[in-house]
């Protein structure tokens, strides 16, 4: 017997008998999670049962019971996985580096688009003061998608303009950019 794709949201709006997969798995591995997982692998948003979960939107309320969402397996902000999160690709240059997270994090194969100048950080920057979060739209898996970080007090990167004003930069901070998009280093979910 083969094995079933996890079933998303999107895929659970679309036909009933997925949906009543997704609220079944749901209820069924959100209860081992709660009795059987230890709490720092509860906590841990790369253990195999929190990705499973993770993977059937089972912390998303949509189309589930209450008593059946998941809490706890994603960031605050929670970002659904792409259609390519957790698949990765042979890295051996900065571009393949960044066409790899680009591709896990969009769902879409990266393509060259062209090639800019970037001029190089100006020696002397205007520290303005710390950037409590960042609202960004991106298209990822050919939907348009909004997404709002606010980075935890810990985390918090500082916001500098170039002397001229022309030029934006987000200096230090504690977060990394993944396939879920930002994700702050003190955050307990990591």
């Amino acid at each position: 017997m083969a094995l079933k794709k996890p079933v998303t949201i999107k895929a659970a709006k679309q036909w009933p008998a997925a949906a009543d997969r997704r609220e079944s798995f749901c209820a069924r591995m959100g209860g081992m999670r709660k009795k059987l997982t230890s709490k720092k692998q509860a906590a841990n948003p790369k253990s195999k049962i929190n990705r499973a979960l993770a993977a059937w939107d089972c912390d998303i309320p949509a189309l589930l019971k209450p008593k059946h969402v998941s809490k706890g397996i994603r960031p605050k902000n929670p970002v659904p996985p792409s259609s390519k999160a957790g698949q990765y690709r042979a890295v051996q240059s900065e571009i393949d580096r960044a066409a790899d997270l680009y591709e896990r994090f969009s769902g879409h194969e990266a393509e060259s688009i062209g090639k800019i100048k970037v001029e190089p950080m100006p020696k002397v920057g205007v520290a303005i003061g710390e950037v409590d979060g960042i609202l960004y739209s991106t298209v990822r898996d050919g939907k348009l998608e909004k997404y709002i970080h606010q980075f935890r007090k810990a985390d918090k990167p500082l916001f500098v303009v170039s002397p001229d004003g022309k030029r934006l930069f987000l200096i230090g901070g504690n977060y990394d950019f993944t396939e879920r998009g930002i994700v702050d280093h003190s955050d307990p979910t990591r």
